[in-house]
């Protein structure tokens, strides 16, 4: 959902100073609709029904219910002359007028009505222009693949025609969706040729929006010099053109950018000189909004400082006109900024109560990641008034919110991704395709001049499209095999940093808190405290050895190295890492195994599958339940090893996402064990690189048998194996 705020934040801005007719300022836009005006009073037929429209798009500006009822009007009109383009023109600002008034489905089927008409004319200047505001509304709509399709669709279409402000205005539009779900290195990509499409289309804001957004790709990434300087670079461009239309706001966002990051950097009074600018712009045009994230910003910079009353008299102004704009999506981090302020003034309690009233609200918006960011503060502030349990509790709290972002973020990664990669192979399959067009129209022309020049013409032409097909078929296979690493990879390091990052950084500070407060705590008090951080440890080495071991296999670097092995002494070696694990929740494991069966299998793998599946049962088994090992040769050919338990078993709902590589299962177990969503998937991975089959038999409060199979060793194999040894 912040994603989504954020970008609607994007579009809105994007909109404004880029797209929007009256760039030109105030008094330009006003004059521009007074000569329409005279226009339209002069004029008739098609060019008085073209004035009309383009009149109702700059009232979009000034009076939305005017733009509207001219556009309604407009449209019998242009049905009636059967100009299919001026008709395919009264859709398509309809749709604009509709997209401006929230009204999404009317505004849907304006444009699609208007696309009909540009497709079958061969229009593809409008066509791109045309699907370039379908990919917003789409958007808009909560529909982001299908909107990322609408926009590589008007690339396409803006490509053939020319059209280069509008394929500009797509990419750019890509370029902060991919930014927002955390794809930065195509964020840039697209950025970089949304830049050089204005280039080409002369529009020196669109250049001046590239480097605005290529600074916040960077800013994000945590690389403040580059992000400054392409701030500096925007800001200098619309410096330049506030000069000449008077609009300010793309240098009051500069500024706002600039003077975030100087905070960052320790340059304070660099950036309390852009907050002023920012002011004087905002309170220029009377914008409460503006002056409001103003004095936010100068309160986050007094904070920083030190000034500590001063900070709080800034956020305080702040909350009063965010309040009056009904602006709630800012109010959590003032509240957080206000509950430092007091805990730096050593006023505990009321630090305490305003970092929960920013918690509470950052809830109420589900904006995740601030919730995140208070609570760490609100963990360091309980542990400071000496309150162990409220400071735990925050820790588990940023746990389970880590563990909803991971999923999330898990599922929008590997959707996005498939997207991508569709995108590029259209793109690839275009280009293919325009290069074989001019190679046929070149052979058509040699064909007209000398018949042996054609036929070496077509010859060559086949050659090259030969050997085209033949590398773009490698190329695919290449990108499908580094898009499923990069998928791996992202899922990676959002294990490590929403899995690993919040449980360590956690422990750390409880670590630090009793190094520090030691003498002030019984025994007891002591004992509880290592009970918690032996069992956050414990988590956190478990997920590590899992992690790294699907890590490996999802890359294929662990081989399959099977030999003959007796199941007896493997289930031994993986009971020796679990028994004390068994024991302190007093579960009896009994083993019941065949010391004849052998099979052939590779060793390190069937260990983590025992261990993993062991793990699991004695994770869901209640404290004093029961776990049994059994082994049988089921068949001519194979052995089947069963687990079992009579712990909290499965409910059917869930068993189908136990092997869900893209969002896996995170269940605790029965005193609160942490899982990591991966034991099952790497138990079913390596199972069938050992030929076998696994099956799961599950009743709710009942318990879970687990079995897989493994494949039996031939005797001449066993002969061999026992005299070797």
């Amino acid at each position: 959902m912040n994603n989504t705020i954020k970008l609607w934040s994007f579009l809105f801005l994007f909109n404004l100073m880029v797209i929007s007719p009256a760039v030109s300022g105030q008094t330009n836009s006003n004059t521009k609709t007074d000569s329409l005006r005279m226009v339209v009073d002069k004029k008739s037929g098609k060019e008085k029904i073209s004035a009309e429209l383009e009149l109702a798009l700059q009232l979009l500006n000034t009076d939305k219910d005017e733009a509207l009822q001219l556009a309604t009007a407009v449209l019998p009109q242009a049905k009636a002359i059967a100009d299919r383009k001026l008709k395919m023109n009264a859709y398509y600002v309809l749709g604009r007028v509709y997209a401006d008034l929230e009204n999404s489905k009317l505004s849907m089927a304006y444009l699609d009505s208007a696309l009909l008409i540009a497709e079958a004319t061969g229009d593809n200047w409008h066509k791109g222009e045309i699907l370039y505001h379908i990919g917003l509304r789409k958007y808009r709509l909560g529909e982001v693949i299908e909107a990322m399709e609408a926009f590589n669709a008007s690339v396409q279409a803006c490509r053939l025609s020319d059209n280069f402000r509008f394929s500009g205005s797509s990419y750019a539009v890509m370029g902060a969706i991919f930014r927002m779900n955390g794809l930065y290195d195509r964020a840039i990509e697209y950025n970089i040729k949304a830049e050089l499409n204005y280039e080409k289309a002369r529009f020196t804001e669109g250049s001046a929006w590239s480097h605005y957004l290529l600074g916040r790709i960077y800013y994000d990434l945590k690389h403040p010099q580059i992000a400054l300087r392409y701030f500096q670079q925007s800001l200098e461009i619309y410096l330049r053109l506030a000069a000449i239309d008077r609009m300010k706001d793309g240098v009051a966002i500069c500024y706002e950018q600039i003077g975030t990051l100087y905070i960052e950097l320790g340059n304070f009074d660099e950036a309390r000189e852009c907050f002023d600018n920012t002011l004087e712009i905002y309170t220029a045009s009377k914008s409460k909004y503006g002056i409001s994230n103003v004095y936010k910003n100068l309160g986050i910079l007094e904070y920083s400082k030190g000034n500590y009353l001063l900070a709080e008299n800034h956020l305080n102004k702040s909350l009063e006109i965010k309040n009056e704009v009904d602006d709630k999506l800012s109010v959590p981090v003032i509240y957080e900024y206000l509950g430092l302020c007091m805990n730096a003034k050593g006023l505990k309690q009321e630090g305490l109560t305003y970092l929960q009233q920013g918690l509470d609200m950052a809830v109420t918006n589900n904006q995740k990641k601030i919730q995140l960011d208070i609570l760490s503060k609100l963990t360091k502030a309980w542990l400071d008034v000496n309150n162990l349990k409220k400071a735990i509790d925050c820790q588990n709290q940023q746990i389970q919110i880590q563990d909803l972002i991971l999923s999330g973020a898990a599922n929008i990664k590997t959707e996005q991704l498939q997207t991508i990669y569709e995108i590029d192979k259209k793109n690839s399959q275009i280009a293919e395709l325009e290069k074989q067009n001019k190679i046929t129209a070149l052979s058509i022309k040699q064909q007209r001049m000398i018949r042996n020049i054609m036929i070496a013409g077509i010859i060559l032409a086949i050659s090259i499209s030969v050997i085209i097909y033949w590398f773009n078929k490698k190329l695919q296979l290449k990108n499908l095999e580094l898009n499923e690493t990069n998928a791996t990879k992202d899922k990676f390091f959002d294990i490590i940093a929403h899995d690993l990052r919040g449980p360590t950084s956690s422990l750390a500070s409880l670590l630090e808190h009793l190094s520090s407060k030691f003498d002030e705590y019984s025994v007891t008090e002591l004992k509880v405290m290592l009970q918690v951080m032996h069992k956050s440890a414990e988590n956190v080495s478990n997920l590590l050895e899992n992690l790294l071991i699907w890590a490996q296999s999802q890359v294929n670097r662990i081989e399959y190295r099977p030999i003959v092995l007796n199941l007896t002494d493997v289930i031994q070696n993986s009971l020796k890492g679990l028994n004390q694990t068994a024991e302190r929740k007093q579960i009896d494991i009994t083993v019941h195994c065949n010391e004849q069966i052998f099979v052939l299998a590779d060793p390190d793998m069937v260990q983590t599958i025992v261990r993993n599946i062991l793990s699991n049962a004695i994770k869901f088994t209640h404290r004093g339940g029961k776990v049994a090992i059994t082994t049988a040769a089921t068949g001519k050919n194979t052995a089947t090893i069963s687990i079992t338990d009579n712990g909290v078993g499965i409910e059917k709902s869930k068993l189908s996402k136990i092997f869900d590589n893209d969002s896996p299962l995170h269940t605790n177990g029965t005193e609160n064990e942490k899982s990591t969503g991966l034991g099952f998937i790497l138990v079913k991975d390596f199972v069938e690189k050992n030929k076998g089959t696994l099956t799961i038999d599950s009743e709710t409060d009942k318990g879970t048998t687990v079995s897989f199979t493994l494949p039996l060793a031939q005797e001449a194999i066993i002969s061999s194996s026992v005299k070797q040894s």
